[in-house]
């Protein structure tokens, strides 16, 4: 056994092997930069349980093939592809530890020399702290102490949000109900959020693609970035009246019995996608 363990081609071919894993990766980091990771209800669990099985599996492996110079290459790459999957799912520690864990301990046991690693992990030492410093400045600098909660039925029990709608809970239901917030197309819906900041707040009313999720057995893939806001006046703990009056228009009312406003919606006045909203921009 121990013959076979120590053949140089078994450790090329696991070696090879583990290119998947960088790839696995590399996949959810690109995914996550496009698309917000929504893992399914009840599924948790068993995504997370595979996951991390998996990336405890590949680090076995890596450590096993640490001298093959696949192996090396997968060290040095992989520390910056987790670093950008770090700041796309920033708080999701779930999905970042792992391979975090098999990214440094493969960097570390990998055959490279000691040179080349204190000058590489000096580098990413400094891509880390300052990009982590970039990031924090850059989403306190664009959203302030501005927090956006989605009025939905999940709101949570006994959070201010949740107490000032919770009087509404009916409407709130039929509002946020597919069937209706989905334009007679298929191509669009409308949501709508509660804004707090430093100032009165506000009720605000968005209108984003449908149709362009992609659902995967153990979670979806939101489309992200794609944004336009209808409205940004609604006063706090009051739920607006939405709807569509067909393909191109959304109609809404901000108070009960208020004045009826009516905005465009079609492609040429959709925003482009924004590809930066991990850092706050919008």
């Amino acid at each position: 056994m121990m013959e076979l363990l120590s053949n140089v081609w078994i450790k090329r071919t696991v070696a090879v092997f583990n290119i998947m894993y960088l790839g696995i990766i590399t996949m959810l980091t690109y995914a996550t930069f496009l698309y917000t990771l929504e893992i399914n209800d009840g599924a948790e669990g068993t995504f997370y349980g595979i996951y991390i099985a998996a990336s405890a599996l590949f680090l076995l492996l890596m450590i096993y093939a640490r001298e093959q110079k696949v192996t090396s290459i997968i060290a040095l790459i992989m520390l910056p592809v987790v670093f950008c999957l770090l700041l796309f799912n920033m708080g999701n520690w779930l999905l970042i530890v792992p391979p975090f864990i098999v990214a440094l301990v493969g960097f570390f046991v990998c055959g490279v020399g000691d040179t080349t690693k204190v000058i590489m992990g000096t580098i990413y030492l400094l891509l880390y702290v300052l990009g982590i410093v970039t990031y924090i400045v850059m989403n306190m600098l664009m959203t302030g102490n501005s927090t956006e909660t989605l009025i939905d039925i999940n709101l949570e029990p006994g959070t201010e949000v949740y107490d000032l709608y919770k009087g509404s809970a009916e409407k709130i239901n039929m509002m946020t109900n597919y069937k209706n917030t989905v334009s007679p197309d298929g191509k669009y819906r409308f949501y709508i959020a509660d804004v707090q900041n430093s100032f009165k707040g506000s009720v605000n009313i968005y209108v984003v693609p449908y149709g362009q999720d992609k659902d995967l057995k153990f979670f979806k893939l939101r489309q992200k970035g794609i944004k336009k806001t209808i409205s940004s006046q609604g006063k706090r703990g009051i739920i607006p009246d939405v709807g569509w009056l067909d393909e191109t228009h959304i109609f809404y009312r901000l108070t009960d019995g208020g004045e009826e406003h009516v905005s465009e919606v079609n492609d040429s006045v959709m925003p482009k996608k924004q590809y930066l909203g991990f850092l706050g921009l919008s």
